[in-house]
C-alpha cells in the first residue's frame, strides 16, 4: 500500500484538470506508456511503444516505428491511429488539453505512414520535444472518440497494470494484467491509499499501515530520527528515504491584477520573504531554499541569484518611489487611489502554508501591503486558478525530469490557455525561451537558462520558495525501491514476507 496525500481530479492526463503530479505517479509507466521513455536512472531517452525513429537532419521531421507486440488492457493492438488520436486530442483546441498543448507548440502535421508508422512534422523542433513524448501518455483511439468522462475515470493503457478500482476519497487500486510486453512485474496489485490529512497519514504509518509511506512531514521525520527506545519501532521497520525532486514551491502573482503589474510590487514583497525562519522553524531545514525554476542539482541555475533580505523600511522605501503613498495614514498603501490590497489563496489542507501565510501577513503589513487569506478545498482552488479567478496562489509545480521546457510556464503566448496562467509578459524571457528551443548543445543550453533564471529573478512573477525534497519511508519488505525525479519505478519492485 502506497499513501497518496492528495486525489486527483482524474485519471486522463491529457486533461488540464487532471495534469498533476499524482495523477502522473499513479499511471505514467504502470498504466500508460509513451512512445519514448526517461530512464529512471541516467535520465537519457530509451524506446518505449516505439521500438525505433528516425530524424531528418533539420530535425524537422521525426518518424516512429511502433512495436508489433503491444495490447491495451481491453486487448486491442496499439497502432499508430492511437498514436494520431492523442495528437490530435492534444492539438484541439476545443478540448481541455492546453497544457501539454504548450510543449506541442511547435507541431506542424502528424500523419499515420501504415499501422505501425508515425511521422511527425515539425515547425522548429526543440532539443526538449522528444523529452515532452516520453511524457505523453498513449490511450486507445476508440477511448478517446468516447466520453472523455470515462478516460478520466478508468484510462485504458498498455502499461503492466490496469485500473481495478477507484473509490473516491479512499483508494486508487491497479491490479497486473495478464500480459505485458515488457514482460514480467513483481507485484499482482498496487493500492494507492489516499490520506490527506498529515496527522492521519503520520499515525497510520507509525502504526506499520503503509508499504511506502510518502510526503512525511518535516516535524515527523526530525521526530523519527533520533535512535531512542520510542522509534525503535519504526526504525525496525522502516528505511527512510530522502531525496531531491525537480520541484518547487511558488507563490503566483496575477499580474491581471493592476496591483501586481507593479514590479516594484513583486520584488518589494519578495524581499521581505522570511526565507531563512520558514527554512529553519517551518521546513526544519529539510526544503531547500532557492529562486530558480529549473532542477536544483543540475545546470540551469545560477549559484549567484540569492534572495534580498531587506529590511522593512527598504522594501517600503522601494514601494514609495514606485508612486504610492499613504494618503489616509491608515498604514495601507495606495496607488492612485487604490489600496495595496490583495487576498492569498491557499489549499485549507495546507499544514506548511498555514504557517508561512500568517508569517508573510506580518511582514506586508509592516511595508504597506494588506494581505487577506483565504483557504479552499482543492477542487474549488483548482477551479479558481482555472478562471484565473484569484489575486495571488501557491502552489508546486513538480517535473518528473532532470532536463526542463519552462516555455508553457513563462512565454507570453500561454497566457490565454496554457500554463502561463498568471498573465506574465516579458520580451527578454520570451526571446530566451525561443533561443533556448533551437539550441542544441547542451553547455549553451544551460548558459541560457542560467540567463532566463536571472531575469525571471529580477522581474519575479513567482516567489518561487524552496525546491522540495521527498521524505518517504519504506518498509523493510519492501525492495528495489529507487529515489528518482521520475518517482519510484514501481514496475521493478517486490516484496518480501514483513518482519515481525
Amino acid at each position: 500500500m502506497v499513501r497518496s496525500m492528495s486525489e486527483p481530479a482524474g485519471l486522463n492526463f491529457l486533461d488540464d484538470r487532471s495534469h498533476d503530479a499524482w495523477t502522473s505517479r499513479m499511471t505514467r509507466n504502470l498504466v500508460f506508456e509513451c512512445l519514448l521513455e526517461i530512464d529512471p536512472r541516467t535520465y537519457e531517452l530509451k524506446p518505449q511503444l516505439a521500438k525505433a525513429f528516425q530524424e531528418s537532419a533539420d530535425h524537422r521531421t521525426t518518424t516512429f516505428q511502433l512495436r508489433d507486440d503491444v495490447h491495451f488492457s481491453d486487448g486491442s493492438a496499439l497502432t499508430s491511429a492511437d498514436v494520431i488520436a492523442v495528437l490530435d486530442a492534444v492539438k484541439n483546441d476545443k478540448l481541455p488539453t492546453a497544457t501539454i498543448r504548450g510543449d506541442f507548440a511547435e507541431l506542424e502535421s502528424w500523419k499515420a505512414i501504415d499501422p505501425l508508422t508515425v511521422e511527425l512534422q515539425w515547425n522548429n523542433r526543440s532539443p526538449l520535444t522528444l523529452r515532452n513524448l516520453a511524457k505523453l501518455p498513449i490511450y486507445s483511439a476508440r477511448q478517446l472518440a468516447g466520453d472523455w468522462a470515462d478516460l478520466s475515470a478508468k484510462p485504458i493503457g498498455t502499461g503492466p497494470y490496469a485500473i481495478d478500482s477507484w473509490t473516491r476519497g479512499s483508494s486508487l487500486m491497479l491490479k497486473k494484467t495478464a500480459s505485458w510486453w515488457g514482460g514480467t512485474v513483481n507485484l499482482d496489485a498496487i493500492e494507492f491509499r489516499i490520506v490527506k490529512d498529515h496527522t492521519v497519514a503520520g499515525t497510520m504509518f507509525s502504526q506499520g499501515a503503509f508499504d511506502l509511506m510518502t510526503n512525511i512531514q518535516p516535524a515527523q521525520w526530525r521526530a523519527i530520527e533520533p535512535v531512542v527506545p520510542e522509534n525503535e519501532i519504526v526504525q525496525k521497520r522502516f528505511s527512510r528515504i530522502r531525496s531531491t525532486d525537480n520541484s518547487y514551491s511558488f507563490i503566483a502573482w496575477n499580474e491581471a491584477r493592476p496591483l501586481f503589474r507593479r514590479r516594484a510590487v513583486r520584488v518589494a514583497i519578495e524581499g521581505v520573504y522570511p526565507e531563512l525562519l520558514i527554512r529553519d522553524q517551518i521546513d526544519l531545514g529539510l526544503e531547500i531554499p532557492t529562486t530558480c525554476p529549473f532542477f536544483i542539482e543540475g545546470k540551469g541555475c545560477e549559484p549567484s541569484e540569492k534572495r534580498a533580505q531587506l529590511k522593512p523600511e527598504e522594501a517600503k522605501q522601494m514601494l514609495l518611489n514606485d508612486g504610492f503613498v499613504d494618503s489616509d495614514n491608515d498604514g495601507t498603501l495606495e496607488f492612485k487611489g487604490a489600496p495595496a490590497r490583495f487576498t492569498f489563496l491557499m489549499p485549507a489542507a495546507s499544514v506548511r502554508l498555514g504557517k508561512i501565510a500568517p508569517l508573510m501577513q506580518e511582514r506586508l503589513k509592516a511595508i504597506g501591503i494588506d494581505m487577506q487569506i483565504e483557504k479552499v478545498d482543492a477542487a474549488t482552488l483548482s477551479s479558481r486558478m482555472a478562471a484565473r479567478d484569484f489575486d495571488a496562489v501557491s502552489r508546486v509545480w513538480t517535473e518528473f525530469d532532470a532536463e526542463q521546457d519552462v516555455y508553457a510556464n513563462f512565454h507570453s503566448s500561454q497566457r490565454d490557455a496554457g500554463s502561463n496562467f498568471i498573465d506574465f509578459s516579458d520580451a527578454e524571457v520570451d526571446r530566451l525561451l525561443n533561443e533556448l528551443r533551437t539550441t542544441w548543445t547542451a553547455d549553451q543550453r544551460h548558459a541560457l537558462e542560467r540567463k532566463l533564471h536571472r531575469r525571471l529573478h529580477d522581474e519575479a512573477p513567482y516567489l518561487i520558495m524552496s525546491a522540495r525534497q521527498s521524505l518517504d519511508a519504506a518498509s523493510t519488505s519492501v525492495h528495489g525501491l529507487r529515489p528518482s525525479v521520475l518517482w519510484y519505478d514501481l514496475r521493478r519492485v517486490w516484496k518480501t514476507p514483513s518482519t515481525p
